[in-house]
């Protein structure tokens, strides 16, 4: 019989031996490495021999060879699972709890109304418009009939970033770059972030989503405004939804107004609930002076304005009592919101 053969019998049985008195996983791990290590294992050792043979000899010492190995890496695969098992009988761990449930996105609550609003007011024949988030004063204010004395152009509530440069404070500025872009007719929405230097508390954020909405043409009357704002509300909110116009004031509309609604929630009883009043946006007819600054003719245009936050709709919608549980990022809270991806509820 050929030496190696003899060799690697002896080997075998050393290697098995070891393996059994192996006491930990260290020290399994170091079994491994002296017989089957690549560099200096001594199984390995045998295999590197091979090419010193006689060809004749080599079939029969490598066969043997690859035997060992395949034993040996068997019985320490044994070994380590017997410690595995060892280790999960361990007192205090309790393998019979289920398993944490991997985390998985989805729609945020805040974007899910932006889309349920978007859908309707689609449906309704108006297209979204963009604009960019750092603006100009004439932009953000001038153009929209509020002269720059006026206390919301004021560093107390403006975030400025330069001279006549500042992040916008609401969505509005898209109004005036549409019209400056497009000859009427205009019917757009336009949802973005808006940044003003609010308290950061339960109603307020100092960054927050608005959605604008522009409607641009020859004959839209108050009439229209009421109309398609009352459509939006029962669609948003269901068809008992009632809707009611207070007289408001803002720089860029005359006359404006207060959009409230009083919505019929229905129970899993089946019994019905009518809320309070609930303002949900501000509105108005587009002042002429606006029409006049971006070159349009007041004479024969009229229009119609509105601006909301998507973010106070949703505490409205969801029950949510304070508004900065939808940016704390908590998965629990928000994973209470979560819809199938390709639309909202």
């Amino acid at each position: 019989m050929n030496p190696l053969i003899e060799e690697l019998k002896d080997l075998s049985r050393q290697a098995l031996d070891a393996v059994q008195r192996a006491g930990d996983e260290r020290a399994l791990e170091a079994v491994r490495v002296e017989y089957l290590g690549r560099k200096d294992g001594r199984i390995s050792g045998v295999l590197r021999g091979l090419a010193s043979l006689d060809a004749e000899e080599r079939p029969a010492v490598g066969a043997e060879a690859n035997r060992v190995k395949q034993l040996v890496a068997e019985a320490l695969e044994t070994r380590a699972g017997a410690f595995s098992h060892k280790a999960a009988r361990a007192p205090g761990l309790d393998l019979t709890l289920p398993p944490r449930s991997p985390w998985r996105g989805t729609v945020h609550p805040v974007s899910q109304v932006v889309d349920d609003i978007w859908q309707i007011f689609k449906s309704l024949g108006f297209t979204r418009a963009r604009g960019p988030e750092v603006d100009d004063e004439w932009y953000n204010f001038v153009a929209l009939n509020t002269p720059l004395d006026h206390p919301a152009a004021d560093e107390q509530d403006t975030l400025y970033l330069g001279p006549e440069l500042l992040l916008r404070s609401h969505t509005s500025p898209v109004q005036i770059r549409t019209m400056q872009a497009y000859e009427p007719p205009i019917r757009i929405i336009a949802p973005g972030m808006a940044y003003r230097r609010d308290t950061y508390d339960a109603t307020h954020t100092p960054a927050f989503m608005q959605i604008e909405g522009l409607v641009v043409d020859e004959g839209v009357t108050f009439v229209d405004f009421k109309a398609t704002l009352a459509e939006f509300a029962r669609r948003f909110w269901g068809p008992g939804t009632r809707v009611r116009f207070r007289p408001g004031f803002f720089p860029f509309t005359e006359p404006s107004a207060e959009v409230d609604v009083k919505r019929v929630i229905v129970r899993d009883d089946g019994s019905r609930e009518e809320t309070p009043w609930i303002e949900i946006m501000g509105a108005g007819m587009v002042d002429p002076a606006v029409l006049d600054n971006v070159g349009y003719d007041s004479e024969r245009y009229t229009g119609w304005a509105f601006g909301m936050g998507p973010g106070r709709i949703a505490l409205l919608k969801y029950g949510v009592p304070d508004l900065r549980l939808f940016y704390e990022n908590d998965m629990r809270f928000l994973g209470q919101f979560a819809v199938p991806r390709g639309g909202a509820s």
